[in-house]
């Protein structure tokens, strides 16, 4: 199972495939992030990766900036850092 370290928040949880998102394991964690639509619309939940690879299994229609990713609509392929 990967690990998913929310850096500013010096948090790390793994993933066990509970959440349908990162956005939900890291709410579920206690941390307050930020978010607008929760489909991948908005774009308002892009998050920096500082390492590791997401995958987005129910797609999203916003396009997170270079080297982001949109924590409302993805999950993890492998440990991952998020600068969040």
């Amino acid at each position: 199972m990967p690990k998913v370290t929310f850096r500013k928040s010096d948090t790390t949880v793994e993933w066990t495939g509970k959440h349908e998102s990162l956005l939900e394991l890291g709410e579920d964690a206690g941390l307050d992030l930020d978010f607008g639509c929760r489909m991948g619309n908005c774009t308002a939940c892009q998050q920096p990766v500082v390492s590791g690879e997401v995958d987005y299994p129910m797609g999203h229609g916003g396009q997170p900036d270079e080297g982001n990713e949109l924590l409302c609509c993805s999950v993890p392929k492998t440990d991952l850092v998020i600068d969040a």
